[in-house]
């Protein structure tokens, strides 16, 4: 079991919220329990997720090419950061 942290820049959060609660499935389906989802408290465009679950279907799914449409479509404008802590 790990703790999962995800980043990445949106051009607008209440913008890009609807959208990501929207694909809950397919984080579900890769056994990711989430635990917290908000922005960073100095610049609200960073948007933070944390997950629990096993980190290997991670790597699959950031590959796939409808995550990638789902994250243009939400406004994403960096490329995702990806911190795995064992726990």
């Amino acid at each position: 079991m790990a703790i999962i942290i995800l980043s990445h820049d949106v051009k607008d959060f209440s913008s890009w919220k609807p959208i990501y609660d929207a694909d809950a499935e397919r984080r579900n389906g890769a056994g990711f329990k989430e635990l917290a989802v908000g922005t960073k408290s100095d610049n609200p465009q960073t948007v933070y997720m944390i997950f629990e679950g096993d980190p290997a279907p991670l790597e699959k799914m950031m590959k796939d090419p409808d995550l990638k449409a789902k994250m243009d479509e939400a406004g994403v404008i960096s490329v995702p950061e990806v911190i795995v802590i064992n726990t």
